[in-house]
């Protein structure tokens, strides 16, 4: 059986947008975390990109926390306010031929030049390709090649970051995609990529879902998953032994009235266990 070992990042400066700091306090309330990385606030100073420094010794530290949980063997799970922190978590476990399935409403792979908000949860995936600002490709050990990478969910991307993943080789599925083709041929798709991987990370942000059911997140957009959706694809690809470790991020909890994104998380959370369990 494999251990999972939790770590909670308290995280809002790689988006920008309050709430997403106070993702980790509900969290705990249901989920025991081995670990809590917290971002160092002397290091918070007006930069381009947003809050670099700060980003940057944050990531820094969840590398050695997520690294470490690697080493020892257990599944690291990773949950956090904004997905920044994903260059950290991508980077601790990163091997050769290691896949990504992103899934998420935007790219995340902008770089500094590209982005208009100069927001760093707009960038992790370009950088863990080794794309972006050097003080934040410098924690990329090993680079994940374009074609080891796939996209679910897309409905947003900047003009400047859609030529640049064209321009890379990066994979996705946007939803009018997913719309027309159909659900099974979504899962086809994601199934046919993933059992291919030799390593895979599954970083999922819940803003990949519908607002409308799931609003609890920090840059919504209209059109998105529901769970019966989305829940079934997860669970496939978690019953896989190539999987290594996963993020689940851009939590909001100040807008989750109801707390339907906390129990997405919540019952995404719980099969993860039971699928690692059975391992």
């Amino acid at each position: 059986m494999k251990t999972i070992h939790k770590i909670g990042v308290v995280l809002k400066e790689g988006c920008d947008i309050e709430g997403g700091q106070f993702a980790i306090d509900a969290l705990q309330k249901h989920i025991v975390m081995d670990d809590v990385i917290r971002l160092d606030e002397t290091r918070i100073k007006e930069q381009d990109p947003l809050y670099l420094d700060a980003v940057v010794d944050l990531n820094a530290k969840l590398k050695t926390s997520v690294r470490k949980a690697f080493e020892q063997g257990d599944f690291p799970l990773i949950f956090g306010g904004d997905h920044a922190l994903a260059i950290g978590t991508i980077s601790a476990v990163a091997q050769e031929n290691h896949a990504i399935l992103w899934i998420d409403a935007h790219g995340d792979c902008n770089t500094e030049v590209s982005s208009d908000s100069k927001r760093i949860h707009g960038m992790p995936l370009a950088v863990v390709q080794g794309h972006g600002h050097p003080l934040l490709t410098q924690l990329v050990d090993t680079p994940i090649e374009a074609k080891n990478i796939l996209l679910v969910g897309i409905r947003s991307l900047d003009d400047a970051e859609e030529a640049l993943m064209k321009e890379w080789g990066v994979r996705w599925l946007s939803m009018e995609e997913i719309r027309s083709q159909g659900i099974e041929w979504m899962h086809q798709e994601v199934m046919r990529f993933v059992n291919q991987a030799e390593h895979l990370h599954v970083s999922f942000d819940c803003d990949s879902m519908d607002p409308m059911h799931y609003p609890g997140v920090n840059t919504p957009v209209r059109g998105g998953f529901v769970s019966e959706e989305i829940l079934p694809l997860l669970e496939a690809v978690l019953s896989l032994d190539t999987i290594r470790s996963m993020d689940i991020v851009e939590y909001n909890p100040t807008r989750d009235p109801n707390r339907d994104t906390l129990n997405l998380i919540l019952n995404i959370t719980q099969r993860v266990e039971t699928q690692l369990r059975r391992k």
